[in-house]
C-alpha cells in the first residue's frame, strides 16, 4: 500500500484533521468513547473512507449497524437471513477470496448464538491467511470487551493478532465503550488511539497511560458527542477533533419520537368488539378515562385488565364518606398509564483466588429507583432511590459509613482509597442532602449516618420480561443507563453493566376524591 494514502477523518476548527492510512490498515489503534460519544459513528467515517480509498479490511459488527455502508459501498454483508452470505459459510475460503479481489466484509454477529465463537474462529483463520499472503489488511472490533475482556476468557486469536500481525500486514482496530473492562495486553499495543467522552473513574485512569497531561484527561468527561483526541502514529500530534460527516446513513441512532394524529376512538372500540356503554358507573360519576392512543409506540407488556373491569373493581374499592352511611367516594378520573421499568444485568468478578464473571439481573423502576418483581404482578422492595444523584465516590463513602456506624475521615481514607480532599467534597454534599451527620468524641468528628437505609442487593437474579410492541400514554423514563451505572460502581467498583433493557408496565391510575389508587394492568391487583 502507498504509505501517502491520507484518510479524512474531521475537523479541529476549520482545519482538516488527516491520518495515515498504512498506520491505521496495519497498525494498532483503538476507538473510545462511553455510550452516546460517537464512537460507532467515527468507525463508521473511518470506514467510508477505507472504502473510498479501495482498502480492504473486515468489520465486527454486533448490533447489526453497519450494513448502511452497503449504500454507497460494495462490501459483502456476511450474517443473517437477510445478508449477502450465511454466517456459517468456510471462513478460510471466504477471506481468501475476499482479500484475493479486494472486497471488505461486514461480519454481522448480532444473530449469531455464540458471537465469541464465530470471531474466534474468523480471526484464527485471518491470521493463517495473512501469515502467508502479507497482505495488508484491517480487523476491527466492535465492542472489544467482550472477545478480549481483561479476564482470563480473552480471545487469544485476537491477543495474537494484536502482538504479532504488523509484521504481516494484519492491522487491527479495537472499539469499546469501557477500556477500563478491555485486555490490558491489547489495549497497550495500540500505538494509535481515538478517545472520545468519558466520565466514569475506572474509565478515566484506563486511559491515562494514553495522556502525559493531566490536564487533558481531566476534559474527557466534558466532550461533545462526536468530539475526539486523536494520537499516536496515524498523526503527527496529538489533535483534538469533530469527527467528519457519514456519506451513509447511521443505523446506529436512537430512533426519534414523532407526532401522530390520534385515531378515532369510536371507530377503534367497535373494530375490537367494544360499543358504547350504556349507563353505570361511567356515566354516574363522569369518570374520565385515558383511553385515547397517543401514537407512541413502545416496548412493553400489554394490559390484561380493560377498561370495564377496572370500572368494576374500583366500584369495590369506593369507601362510604362518612363510614357506614352517605355517597360514596366521587371517582375523578381513571387513567392507563404505561410507566417505564429498566431490565438490568451486570457482570461481577467473583471467588478469592481464581476470579470469574458472574452474571447477575434485576428490574428497577425507572421513576422512582426502587427493585420491582413482575413475577405474578408488580412487587417493589427497596431499591437504590437514596442514591440518586450521587456520584461513585459518594457511594462509597455512603456504604462505608454505614457498614461502621461511626468512622473518621482518616479511616474513610483507609477503607475508599479515596483522597482527603474527594472525600470531604464527597461529606459536604451527602450532610447538604441530609443524609449523614456528626458527633464529637475529643477532637475527632465521627460521622454517622441520618436516614434509614439497607445496602442494595444487586446480585439478584430476574429474566428479562416477554415484551411486545404497544402504544399508548407513557410516564417519562428518569434513570439513565449512565446514572445506573454509578450507581451500580458505588456498591461494587468491580460489577459492570451488560444490558439495560427499557420496558413499559401497564398501571391503572385511580383518583378519587381524597387518595389515589393504582392497580395492576395485568393482574388487577392493587399495588
Amino acid at each position: 500500500m502507498d504509505y501517502k494514502i491520507q484518510l479524512l477523518t474531521g475537523k479541529s476548527g476549520e482545519k482538516d484533521v488527516v491520518i495515515d492510512a498504512q498506520e491505521l490498515v496495519t497498525g494498532r489503534t483503538c476507538v473510545i468513547g462511553q455510550s452516546g460519544s460517537g464512537k460507532s459513528y467515527l468507525i463508521a467515517v473511518l470506514c467510508e473512507q477505507l472504502l473510498q480509498k479501495n482498502v480492504a479490511f473486515c468489520i465486527v459488527d454486533t448490533e447489526g449497524e453497519y450494513f448502511s455502508l452497503k449504500e454507497k459501498f460494495q462490501m459483502l454483508w456476511v450474517g443473517g437471513e437477510e445478508a449477502d452470505v450465511n454466517i456459517e459459510i468456510d471462513f478460510y475460503d471466504l477471506i481468501t477470496k475476499s482479500i484475493e479481489n479486494n472486497v471488505s466484509l461486514i461480519l454481522d454477529v448480532s444473530d449469531a448464538p455464540d458471537q465469541r465463537k464465530v470471531v474466534s474462529d474468523f480471526a484464527g483463520q485471518l491470521f493463517e491467511i495473512e501469515n502467508q499472503v502479507r497482505q495488508p489488511y484491517l480487523l476491527i472490533i466492535e465492542e472489544a470487551d467482550n472477545f478480549v475482556p481483561q479476564s482470563k476468557d480473552s480471545l487469544k486469536e485476537i491477543e495474537e493478532i494484536s502482538k504479532r500481525g504488523r509484521k504481516r500486514g494484519l492491522g487491527l482496530l479495537v472499539a469499546t465503550q469501557r477500556p477500563s473492562l478491555v485486555n490490558k495486553n491489547v489495549l497497550s499495543q495500540c500505538g494509535n488511539q481515538f478517545i472520545g467522552k468519558l466520565t466514569t473513574e475506572n474509565d478515566l485512569k484506563a486511559v491515562d497511560l494514553f495522556f502525559a497531561d493531566r490536564k487533558e484527561l481531566e476534559v474527557l468527561p466534558k466532550l461533545n458527542a462526536g468530539e475526539f483526541f486523536v494520537m499516536g502514529n496515524t498523526v503527527k500530534e496529538k489533535t483534538r477533533m469533530q469527527a467528519a460527516r457519514r456519506i451513509t446513513q447511521h443505523k446506529g441512532l436512537t430512533p426519534k419520537l414523532i407526532q401522530k394524529a390520534t385515531g378515532k376512538i369510536t371507530e377503534l372500540k367497535t373494530s375490537l368488539g367494544f360499543g358504547e356503554s350504556a349507563g353505570g358507573l361511567e356515566e354516574r360519576e363522569n369518570v374520565t378515562v385515558a383511553e385515547k392512543i397517543d401514537g407512541l409506540e413502545l416496548n412493553g407488556v400489554g394490559a390484561k385488565i380493560l377498561k370495564e373491569q377496572i370500572v368494576a373493581i374500583v366500584e369495590e374499592k369506593r369507601k362510604k364518606k362518612y363510614w357506614l352511611f352517605g355517597e360514596k367516594e366521587h371517582v375523578k378520573s381513571i387513567e392507563l398509564i404505561h410507566h417505564p421499568f429498566v431490565w438490568i444485568e451486570i457482570n461481577s468478578p467473583e471467588g478469592f483466588v481464581m476470579k470469574s464473571l458472574s452474571s447477575h439481573s434485576f428490574i428497577v423502576d425507572s421513576v422512582s429507583g426502587e427493585f420491582v418483581d413482575i413475577k405474578n404482578g408488580l412487587k417493589y422492595s427497596i431499591g437504590i432511590s437514596k442514591l440518586i444523584g450521587l456520584n461513585e465516590n459518594e457511594i462509597r463513602i455512603l456504604l462505608e459509613i454505614f457498614r461502621n456506624n461511626k468512622i473518621t475521615i482518616g479511616h474513610l481514607e483507609l477503607k475508599t482509597k479515596l483522597s482527603e480532599t474527594t472525600i470531604r467534597n464527597s461529606i459536604r454534599h451527602l450532610q447538604d442532602r441530609k443524609m449523614i451527620t456528626f458527633s464529637k468524641e475529643g477532637n475527632l468528628k465521627l460521622y454517622s449516618f441520618l436516614i434509614n437505609f439497607e445496602i442494595p442487593d444487586i446480585k439478584q437474579s430476574f429474566s428479562c420480561p416477554e415484551i411486545q410492541q404497544i402504544s399508548g400514554k407513557a410516564n417519562t423514563q428518569v434513570l439513565t443507563e449512565e446514572t445506573l451505572r454509578k450507581i451500580i460502581k458505588g456498591i461494587d467498583e468491580e460489577a459492570d453493566i451488560t444490558k439495560f433493557e427499557v420496558f413499559y408496565y401497564p398501571i391503572w391510575f385511580v383518583a378519587l376524591e381524597n387518595r389515589k389508587l393504582r392497580i395492576d394492568g395485568v393482574t388487577g391487583k392493587e399495588i
